[in-house]
């Protein structure tokens, strides 16, 4: 079957990007042409030089101390981000998450999903960035959210062995320069709409029925419409979150 394409730049450091992907999937349940659908997940990472292999730090330590912004402005992100989760259903732990390299977990993702559990993967993580308060980029918790997904540990610790999906993350993260998004959650739904940032329930719902019907009555010879853009709250590449 044809499905219309959706594909998600996403971070697991990004707590919009966690909240959005919770409101996608309500809005995908709502969505009357869900099993016409295809999701790819893509790699975008924020701070890429902060460390990996467990040696992560606090959010709040990075966000002041590191990337430099005033704790009054964390504070309020802090703020404004708890309201959000409230909302959503999800606990909040973001003051005493850990800021930590998110290429081995992005890594993970990418092996999942040739099992197609790359969701439930994200997921797990998020949560243990988010609610949990753990580092992502420890081995060893990497290797339990994959065997927890229905992975080997074989072929999770090999893949952390190796380099495997470096060059993807790479490739995910110069696509997306080269439409020009530079923030996240980006989703782009079948190359023609655009959601930057965390948006309610309703508004995926009404983006995906809009693409959903424009994706059905084009045909191939029919010039593609320009990209249409919807921006809402989002992470910077610091890991910088709008209030």
């Amino acid at each position: 079957m044809n499905k219309m394409k959706i594909e998600v730049w996403t971070d697991i450091m990004c707590p919009y990007c966690y909240i959005g992907k919770i409101h996608y999937e309500k809005a995908l349940q709502q969505f009357d042409h869900a099993d016409e659908v295809e999701l790819e997940w893509k790699a975008f990472q924020l701070s890429p030089d902060l460390p990996d292999k467990g040696n992560g730090y606090p959010v709040k330590e990075y966000l002041t101390k590191t990337a430099g912004y005033p704790e009054e402005n964390v504070n309020k992100m802090f703020e404004g981000i708890k309201r959000l989760a409230d909302s959503t259903g999800i606990s909040f732990n973001l003051p005493n998450a850990v800021a930590a390299n998110t290429r081995d977990a992005h890594r993970l993702i990418k092996l999942a999903a040739e099992k197609g559990k790359d969701s439930l993967v994200l997921q797990k993580l998020s949560k243990a960035y988010f609610e949990e308060a753990k580092d992502y980029s420890d081995l060893e918790l990497l290797v339990s959210i994959g065997k927890e997904a229905g992975l080997e540990e074989g072929s999770i610790r090999r893949m952390l062995d190796s380099d495997d999906y470096l060059y993807e993350i790479k490739q995910d993260m110069q696509e997306a320069a080269n439409l020009g998004f530079d923030t996240v959650p980006t989703f782009l739904v079948d190359r023609k709409q655009a959601i930057v940032g965390h948006e309610p329930v309703a508004l995926f719902l009404k983006v995906l029925n809009k693409a959903y019907d424009e994706w059905k009555s084009r045909t191939e010879k029919e010039k593609s419409p320009e990209l249409e853009v919807t921006t809402g709250k989002s992470c910077n590449a610091d890991g910088m979150c709008e209030i």
